[in-house]
C-alpha cells in the first residue's frame, strides 16, 4: 500500500514501453546533423508539444528539458544570482529554491499563515520596498509537497505585475503538474519533475517565457543544447517517457482528479473516525486532491513510520529530500506547529494507481500501530 506518491510515483508501463522503444532506435543524439540526429530531434519535438498542450501553451520552444525539478529550479535562482537580482521567496520553498535563493545573498523570506498559503500583504510590502531599477525574481510553488496547499497563484502574478521593480514569477509546479490545472498566464517559468507523474527518474522540464529567457543568463554552459540553458546532450528515450506520462495525464486529466479527492476523502473520513484525536494539517485551505498531513497527537512519526512500514503502509515523515534529516519540518513549523507537533505528523499522498479497497485495508492498521506507539510513552 504505497501511499508516498509525493516523493515518487512508480512508472507506467506504457511510459517503460516508450522508453525501451526509443533506446532500440539506435544512437540519438539531437546535435548530430545525420540522419539519427535528425529522429532524435523529431522525438524531442513531439514531447515538447505534449507538455506544451497540457500547459495551454503554443510554444514548444518555451520547453527546456532538464534533469529534474531541483535542476530547473537552480537555473533560474542562479541565473538571477548572476544578474545580482533579488530573490523573494515563500517560507514553504522546496529545498531547491530556498537553499540557493538563501546563497544569492540577497534573499527574502516571506511568511505564510496558518492555513498555510503566502501572506499576500508582505508579499506586496517587499515589493514595494523595491526600486523600479531592482530586477526581481519572485518564487512561490503552485502546491506544497507536504500539506498539499495551493497558493494564490494568479494574486501573486497580480502583485508582480503592479510593482515598480522588473518582476518576475518563478512557479515550482512538481507536485501541481497533473493534478490541478496548470497555465502559463501567469508566470515567466515553470518547473516540473517528471517522476511525480509516472514518468522515468531523471527527466524534467523548464518552461521559460521569452520576457526571461531574454534576460536570464546560462549557468550550465557548453554544447548550448536546451537553448543554452542546459547544455548537454539530452536524454532521448527518458523524455519520451516523459512525454508519453503527460499525454496519458492529458486525456485522462478529469478522471484522474477525481479519483485522487476520492481516495484522499476516504482516507480522511475514515481515519478521523477511528482515530477521531488526529488533525489533518491545513485541512480547510485549497489543497491538492491527493495529499493528507496528519498529525498523530502522542505519537513519534518517526517510531509510527517504521511501524506502519512493517505492516506494507508507506507513507512519509515529510519531504522525500529532506525527511532523512532529525531537524523538525520547516514547512510544518511554518504554518505554526510546534517542534513537538511537527514530528508528530505523517504525510499520506496517493496516485491514481492506489484503489480504495488499499485506503479501507490501511485504516485499521494505521489504528492499531498509533495505538502501540502511544502505549510505548
Amino acid at each position: 500500500m504505497y501511499f508516498d506518491a509525493n516523493a515518487t510515483t512508480e512508472m507506467l508501463a506504457t511510459v517503460a514501453f516508450a522508453i525501451a522503444e526509443a533506446a532500440t532506435k539506435g544512437p540519438l543524439n539531437a546535435s548530430s546533423a545525420h540522419s539519427q540526429g535528425a529522429l532524435a530531434r523529431r522525438l524531442l519535438a513531439d514531447a515538447r508539444e505534449t507538455i506544451c498542450m497540457a500547459l495551454g501553451h503554443d510554444d514548444p520552444e518555451n520547453i527546456i528539458f532538464v534533469s529534474s525539478g531541483t535542476e530547473a529550479n537552480n537555473i533560474v535562482v542562479n541565473g538571477f544570482s548572476q544578474l545580482n537580482g533579488r530573490v523573494i521567496s515563500s517560507a514553504v520553498e522546496h529545498a531547491s529554491i530556498a537553499a540557493p535563493a538563501l546563497a544569492a545573498g540577497s534573499s527574502t523570506t516571506i511568511p505564510v499563515s496558518p492555513d498555510g498559503v503566502i501572506k499576500l500583504n508582505d508579499l506586496a510590502k517587499a515589493l514595494s520596498e523595491r526600486s523600479a531599477n531592482d530586477i526581481v525574481l519572485v518564487c512561490v510553488q503552485a502546491a506544497n509537497s507536504e500539506t498539499g496547499v495551493l497558493q494564490p497563484l494568479e494574486q501573486v502574478a497580480a502583485l508582480c505585475k503592479a510593482s515598480a521593480a522588473q518582476v518576475y514569477l518563478h512557479v515550482d509546479a512538481a507536485q501541481a503538474f497533473g493534478r490541478i490545472g496548470l497555465s502559463t498566464e501567469f508566470a515567466d517559468s515553470i518547473s516540473f519533475s517528471g517522476h511525480k507523474l509516472h514518468g522515468p527518474t531523471g527527466t524534467g522540464f523548464l518552461w521559460m517565457s521569452d520576457r526571461l529567457s531574454d534576460v536570464l543568463p546560462r549557468t550550465i554552459l557548453g554544447g548550448g543544447q536546451e537553448r543554452g540553458f542546459r547544455s548537454g546532450t539530452q536524454n532521448v528515450p527518458g523524455i519520451v517517457g516523459l512525454g508519453v506520462a503527460v499525454a496519458e495525464r492529458l486525456r485522462d486529466f478529469n478522471s484522474a482528479v477525481s479519483k485522487l479527492a476520492e481516495l484522499r476523502g476516504r482516507f480522511e473520513d475514515r481515519l478521523l473516525q477511528e482515530v477521531p484525536d488526529s488533525t489533518v494539517i491545513c485541512s480547510h485551505s485549497p489543497r491538492l486532491p491527493n495529499t493528507s498531513n496528519v498529525m498523530f497527537r502522542g505519537a513519534d512519526a518517526d517510531t509510527l513510520l517504521a511501524q506502519l512500514d512493517a505492516e506494507g503502509v508507506i507513507c512519509s515523515n515529510g519531504s522525500a529530500c529532506s525527511s532523512m534529516k532529525p531537524s523538525a519540518s520547516p514547512v510544518l513549523r511554518a504554518v505554526g506547529l510546534s517542534e513537538r507537533e511537527a514530528f508528530q505528523c505523517l504525510r499520506f499522498s496517493f496516485s491514481v494507481l492506489n484503489t480504495i479497497e488499499e485506503v479501507d485495508r490501511a485504516i485499521p492498521l494505521i489504528v492499531e500501530a498509533v495505538g502501540r506507539v502511544r502505549a510505548y510513552k
